[in-house]
């Protein structure tokens, strides 16, 4: 066993925690800085889950506005014949 501490990246976050509350103020904001790493790829993560699921609701919801809009032209031409048979 040697006196080095394993590498940041592959330490656990209590390992990494514990880091921050007992060793030294160098080698704590080392630990810090893993930790708020670590949150923002996962938050990065969470935002491109976010965006995928949010252009696939816009996609249906542009679909769904072209099908609204075909249904009004189709109920126009209706009144309209309508109108024409009236008179």
């Amino acid at each position: 066993m040697t006196n080095f501490s394993p590498r940041l990246e592959d330490s656990k976050d209590d390992q990494l925690w514990q880091l921050i509350n007992q060793s030294s103020p160098h080698y704590g904001s080392l630990a810090s800085d893993e930790l708020t790493r670590r949150a923002l790829n996962k938050l990065q993560e969470t935002i491109k889950t976010f965006n995928d699921q949010s252009s696939k609701q816009t996609d249906k919801l542009v679909g769904l506005t072209w099908w609204i809009v075909g249904l009004t032209v189709a109920m126009l031409a209706g009144l309209i014949i309508q109108i024409i048979l009236a008179l």
